[in-house]
């Protein structure tokens, strides 16, 4: 007779304010537009404003991806990652979008 085993696999917890620390990839749908130039606004994340530099905007929901400062990896080559922050969590100068 086989004996069962029981896994628990971990679940991620996300909260209303932080996303998963993962890349988030070239935007897809119709409402999303690339920002050529990208513009520099001021965003909100990690608990503080910071300036950023906006690459997509979405027409729709007024969403932005954002880049994040560049972080080297395990070869020391520089990385960027992207965040998606909601209307209410940047500041853009007017008429830029």
């Amino acid at each position: 007779m086989a004996r069962a085993t029981c896994v628990s696999l971990p679940s991620p917890v996300v909260s209303g304010f932080e996303q998963m620390a993962h890349d988030l990839g070239e935007p897809r749908g119709g409402s999303w537009r690339r920002l050529d130039p990208p513009v520099r606004v001021r965003a909100y994340f990690a608990n503080q404003w910071h300036d950023s530099v906006a690459v997509d905007v979405n027409d729709d929901t007024r969403e932005l991806r954002i880049e994040m400062p560049p972080v080297p990896n395990e070869h020391g080559v520089d990385v960027i990652n992207h965040k998606v922050l909601s209307a209410a969590l940047y500041q853009a100068p007017a008429g830029v979008l």
